[in-house]
């Protein structure tokens, strides 16, 4: 983080250009007010209001998610409101306005909103592009104007821009994804390189179960 600090990334930031959330995002609605019972074996993260670890405060497993309600009791609802991939997690409210890329298929709190582009699709670069902007804007969302999600899709989101023959501008999702991977990648450490290229180890640092006798 201190080496983050103290680099200067100088941008061209004349063509960019204000867009609602709603225009270049499919909005969705986080689901649980009280989130699953707690799997630490599950492979499905439950994402939530805070501000460390990508927004993972916990790990369920695609049962308990199915027979788990909005609010642990009363009327179920389907798997399509309950699970979502591939988008960004952005909290509204809480630690509100943190954004998480979410490549994985996740669960969530109501106080989180998953955001899809429409008509590209995400990945990694642009993701961390969308996300750092996201979070430059959580001045905004303070206790008496907080961000629920009435009000996201209105806000305003200023990315770079390439006008259209018919006078309209979209976002340059293109220079978007370049600027990650030719300005921002090159300049990590050489740790964080191997985590973008997937060279880490992500084998136990001890392999061995051990078991313990708790019937006393």
């Amino acid at each position: 983080l201190s080496w983050y600090k103290t680099k200067i990334f100088k941008m061209d930031t004349s063509n960019w250009k204000w867009f609602r959330y709603d225009e270049i995002f499919d909005v969705k609605h986080g689901f649980y007010n009280k989130k699953p019972e707690d799997n630490p074996d599950g492979d499905i993260p439950f994402i939530g209001a805070t501000d460390s670890n990508n927004g993972v405060t916990s790990h369920s497993d695609l049962a308990t998610i199915a027979n788990t309600t909005k609010t642990g009791d009363g009327k179920n609802a389907p798997m399509e409101e309950k699970i979502f991939q591939n988008c960004i997690a952005v909290t509204n409210n809480g630690s509100v306005g943190y954004a998480y890329y979410q490549a994985k298929p996740f669960t969530c709190t109501h106080d989180v909103n998953p955001l899809y582009l429409k008509g590209h699709e995400i990945n990694p670069y642009i993701a961390l592009f969308l996300c750092t902007i996201i979070e430059k804007e959580r001045f905004r969302w303070a206790y008496g104007r907080k961000w629920r999600p009435i009000r996201m899709p209105s806000s305003l989101m200023k990315l770079p821009a390439i006008k259209q023959e018919n006078g309209t501008f979209t976002p340059d999702w293109q220079y978007m994804e370049d600027y990650i991977k030719n300005t921002i990648i090159p300049q990590l450490t050489a740790k964080a390189q191997k985590v973008w290229k997937k060279e880490y180890d992500i084998s136990p640092l001890n392999p061995a179960e051990i078991k313990l006798d708790t019937k006393n």
